[in-house]
């Protein structure tokens, strides 16, 4: 098992060398074992910060990102803070593997071309905007599920984004965006 999560992180790492540098700096041809970490350059940065977004909520707003087309996002400032580490497991095919490529490539698109999408991402959930700053001084450790209020359902339903192509949720997502 621990063969082929090596395998699937280095074949993921193969397919973003070329668009997302890694973590640490000057490592980017260092063999990984089971994960790696992509960061954003520094032109990246620029653009999202001329749209809204500052360096420090960057890759937290990447990761939100994920939410959208459907895939739990993966970590991100941790263990470095401009970092999102891409840790596949050994139970994922080579077809999932291919759609993820897909999925980053497109946010690596979306983030550079319309980096203003950062600031009302996540668009497809039921809770798009947490108040964090709320949330770790009033920390709630256990609470009732019936004690949710609001309308819970998603915008898009979870299949739906499942059958569609990365480009059409690429779409879905700039049309979310603006509609906001």
């Amino acid at each position: 098992m621990s063969a082929v999560a090596v395998l699937s992180a280095r074949y993921l790492q193969n397919k973003f060398i070329d668009l997302y540098p890694t973590l640490p700096v000057g490592a980017e041809k260092t063999p990984r074992m089971h994960e790696f970490i992509l960061t954003l350059s520094p032109e990246t940065y620029t653009r999202m910060q001329n749209a809204g977004t500052p360096k420090a909520q960057a890759m937290a707003r990447v990761g939100k990102l994920f939410l959208d087309f459907g895939l739990h996002a993966p970590t991100v400032a941790f263990p470095e803070i401009y970092g999102l580490m891409i840790e596949p497991t050994e139970t994922y095919t080579k077809i999932e593997l291919d759609h993820f490529v897909d999925v980053v490539r497109a946010i690596h698109m979306l983030i550079n071309e319309h980096p203003e999408v950062l600031t009302t991402a996540p668009h497809f959930t039921p809770v798009t905007k947490i108040d964090e700053v709320a949330a770790n001084k009033n920390l709630v450790f256990s609470d009732k599920l019936t004690s949710l209020h609001g309308d819970l359902d998603n915008p898009i339903n979870p299949i739906d984004i499942n059958q569609m192509t990365v480009g059409d949720v690429c779409q879905k997502i700039l049309a979310a965006h603006k509609s906001r």
